[in-house]
């Protein structure tokens, strides 16, 4: 009972781990590569959080064989650190390029733990990370622990790196997730050296696990995947909402203007950078009381708590800022919109009809000219 009370906080992270396993694997039905290391993050952690109460326990105790459960014990505990650390890091690697060769060719960034596992063989014969006697069976420190906490540095802050270094390649919140991703398990670690007790080191990743597979490996019925913008569904609620409580409001309906010519000249990779480039700028455009959404290939659709009857001045801040854009496409990129604000007994089919017809005005207006 007291190791219970002792290890509490291993026991909810094993739990978490358990029921989030189960629900990746029983009721994701759409698999992937990042999942996959995802899952193989995920045992590797409750393969520590099981371990690491095991050093604890075994230590001191006599019976047979306690001293190679003892030894082995902290031996694994040792080298699942950089272990860890390189399968998070080829987790994010795969997120940024999504090439799975390229995670294969790298080994799963296990360099680390290869130099680790070596040092664990010679501390065999030196206590370089660890002793324990052998007849005592005690557990104390060796000579160079810290070592051990400086190669786990080091990784970290290379991770941290790795992240900014390809922080435009990644959304805004996706970098923000990793950086968690990557920061827990250092504040945990730092928690656990100045007290041994705190069993933070190990469970903070569970942290950073659940808030991973929440925001990037569960399919929001809300979003958009390509662009992160809320979908068509999600326009469909807002609308039902702002009716049934009488909101003012009015809907701006843009399309982008060749966007098939794009597609077919330069390739469906680059029309979906410009797609999510201009979802960026729309987010960047609109405030807070205003639903930005995606209804489907190059349309876009704003709703606006408000009583407007001018956009121009939104408009012009889109252009504006697709215009200072690095990408040659994206700042030559042109639109056409139209807005309709909602009045009383229109219908949700007419206001749509409504706006889409000022928007194919713009159209052909804009191509006379």
């Amino acid at each position: 009972m007291d190791y219970l009370v002792q290890f509490q906080i291993n026991v909810f992270a094993m739990m978490i781990l358990i029921v989030l396993y189960i629900i990746i694997k029983k009721k994701s039905k759409v698999k992937s590569f990042g999942k996959r290391l995802l899952k193989i993050v995920m045992i590797a952690t409750a393969i520590a959080i099981i371990v690491e109460p095991l050093t604890w326990i075994f230590d001191g105790m006599q019976f047979f064989g306690s001293f190679f459960l003892e030894y082995s014990t902290n031996f694994v505990l040792f080298l699942i650190g950089p272990v860890l650390g390189g399968l998070m890091l080829s987790y994010v690697d795969y997120h940024i390029f999504k090439d799975p060769k390229r995670i294969y060719k790298k080994g799963f960034y296990q360099y680390l733990s290869i130099f680790t596992f070596f040092l664990l063989i010679f501390n065999l014969f030196y206590p370089i990370y660890f002793e324990v006697h052998p007849v005592r069976n005690s557990f104390s420190s060796g000579d160079f622990k810290e070592l051990h906490y400086l190669v786990l540095a080091s990784l970290y802050i290379y991770m941290i790196f790795f992240v900014i270094k390809n922080k435009n390649r990644l959304q805004l919140y996706v970098l923000t997730i990793f950086l968690v991703f990557f920061m827990l398990p250092i504040i945990g670690m730092i928690i656990q050296l100045f007290n041994s007790k705190l069993h933070f080191s190990w469970t903070s990743i569970v942290l950073g696990i659940l808030v991973t597979y929440i925001f990037l490996e569960s399919t929001s019925t809300e979003e958009d995947f390509l662009t992160k913008l809320y979908n068509r569904q999600s326009y469909d609620l807002y609308l039902q909402h702002l009716l049934e409580s009488e909101t003012p409001f009015g809907i701006i309906l843009i399309d982008l203007n060749d966007f098939k010519i794009i597609n077919d000249t330069y390739g469906h990779h680059q029309g979906d950078q410009m797609l999510i480039a201009f979802a960026k700028t729309l987010k960047k455009v609109f405030p807070k009381k205003a639903l930005v959404s995606r209804l489907g290939g190059d349309e876009f659709i704003v709703v606006i708590e408000s009583k407007e009857t001018n956009v121009d001045h939104y408009i012009e801040e889109i252009n504006h800022i697709l215009e200072k854009n690095e990408d040659e496409l994206i700042r030559k990129m042109t639109f056409s919109y139209g807005y309709q604000p909602y009045t009383q007994r229109m219908t949700v089919d007419e206001l749509y009809t409504t706006v889409d017809k000022k928007m194919y005005q713009y159209k052909k207006s804009a191509r006379t000219v």
